[in-house]
């Protein structure tokens, strides 16, 4: 399969995926690993596999470990330990654990991280298995292909879940002032406007890490600028006219949305993590966040609903939005048969219905075909999949190569400290891209 066509996939794997699906656990130190997973297990035919992912929020750790109850029902002489770490630090850590030789056995990558690992031969080729194991058909049509969008043909991973990011609001707010969920960024700047004058906090973000800036970018960006353009950019193939001109209003937008006062004051100071401590005041009108943030709003007991990030024009026949795979669950290359047979099993049990049942309930929008008209789902997960219908998915397009993230994040607070225009940001942010686009391609 040609580049081309995985881009294809882009288009093609949407929100369908909301229709279709309708105690080995203990910490344990990271290094106990795939360093020495060529050693697999003692004589007594026991196997101990580590794994890692960024998921650390009380609700996915919950699941996780009834995920891995589920495993060792069949697999009782493997050990999983179960090590994650915070977002923030994941990526890194991942990277120092590889470097040392010590990664662990089973990681959970996004394409940025699957990118770095990949690429330094660290991750096991698997494509053999996922056909052989009939992954392919179990999950929805073009998953796994997306998942591995860049190795096309070769598979390195295999996703559970996607990640749509929405709009989550306050309904008191919205209904003491007479509001109704945006179609289009006229209405949703009309919306900012009059929360503010009426006392409230528009919008939240998270000033230190920027991921509700840097998804209302994207998502411009989906509305602006051509498919293909956006495409070309996520692959590394160069940034065009239309592509720079569109991240350069979107920049503008959200500086204006500064200028204006639609953040907090001291929103330079606010970790990302501490976002919904702030919306839990009953004081903030909106957020953006990801499915995965369903336990921690429902949880702040501020009445809350969600809506997609809204179109420029309401008659476009598109809907684009920050929605990719999760990630996805990755081997490491040095596992010993003996582990590698175990860590597929492990991965296979996200199959296992009964499993797809629990991370449907806990928030996330499985990829796994399953039938979950049963499933006991809250009003706020139901809220979200009702957002997302009809909508395309797109990429995280920080992730389109290893590092830009942080270049953007950084641009964003110097627009809020007024060190430089959203023109200047979007010269160092293409200055950088260019740079870590030829380091990605050994250039």
């Amino acid at each position: 399969m040609s580049k081309a066509k995985a881009a294809l996939l882009f288009g093609s794997l949407s929100v369908m995926l909301v229709s279709v699906v309708g105690c080995g656990s203990n910490a344990s130190n990271a290094g106990d690993s795939a360093g020495a997973s060529s050693g697999a297990s003692s004589g007594s035919g026991k196997i101990t596999l580590t794994v890692t992912s960024s998921m650390t929020d009380e609700a996915r750790v919950n699941i996780m470990n009834e995920t891995i109850k589920i495993f060792n029902q069949t697999h009782p002489n493997v050990t999983i330990q179960y090590s994650p770490n915070p977002w923030s630090e994941y990526a890194q850590s991942l990277k120092l654990a590889f470097n040392s030789g010590s990664g662990q056995d089973i990681v959970y990558v996004d394409d940025t991280m699957q990118q770095m690992l990949q690429k330094n031969n660290y991750l096991m080729d698997i494509t053999e298995d996922v056909k052989s194991r009939g992954w392919i058909d179990k999950e929805v049509d073009g998953a796994i292909d997306f998942q591995n969008a860049r190795t096309p043909g070769k598979y390195y991973s295999v996703p559970y879940a996607t990640a749509p990011v929405v709009v989550y609001y306050n309904k008191d707010i919205f209904s003491k002032l007479n509001l109704t969920a945006p179609k289009t960024m006229d209405e949703f700047n009309a919306i900012l406007a009059k929360v503010k004058e009426a006392g409230y906090v528009p919008m939240e973000n998270g000033g230190m890490s920027n991921n509700s800036k840097m998804w209302s970018v994207f998502h411009m960006l989906y509305n602006q600028a051509p498919m293909d353009d956006i495409k070309k950019f996520y692959f590394q193939q160069g940034i065009t006219p239309e592509f720079e001109k569109a991240f350069v209003a979107a920049l503008n937008q959200v500086n204006d949305w500064q200028k204006s006062g639609y953040y907090r004051k001291e929103d330079a100071s606010i970790d990302g993590a501490a976002v919904p401590t702030y919306y839990a005041k009953g004081q903030s009108a909106m957020v953006l966040g990801g499915n995965w943030d369903i336990p921690t709003y429902e949880g702040t007991n501020v009445p809350t609903g969600a809506f997609a990030f809204p179109q420029q024009d309401a008659n476009s026949q598109t809907h684009p939005i920050v929605n990719a795979t999760d990630g996805g669950w990755a081997l490491n290359a040095k596992l010993s048969d003996e582990k590698k047979q175990a860590a597929l099993d492990f991965i296979d049990t996200f199959m296992n219905p009964d499993v797809v049942k629990l991370w449907y309930e806990g928030g996330s929008t499985p990829t796994i075909k399953a039938d979950m008209s049963g499933a006991q789902a809250s009003d706020l997960k139901k809220e979200v999949d009702q957002a997302i219908q009809g909508t395309q998915m797109g990429f995280f397009l920080d992730n389109a190569v290893p590092g830009l993230f942080d270049i953007i994040n950084k641009q964003l607070q110097m627009m809020f400290f007024q060190k430089n225009t959203p023109e200047q940001a979007w010269e160092e942010i293409k200055k950088e891209y260019d740079k870590l686009s030829a380091a990605a391609q050994g250039q």
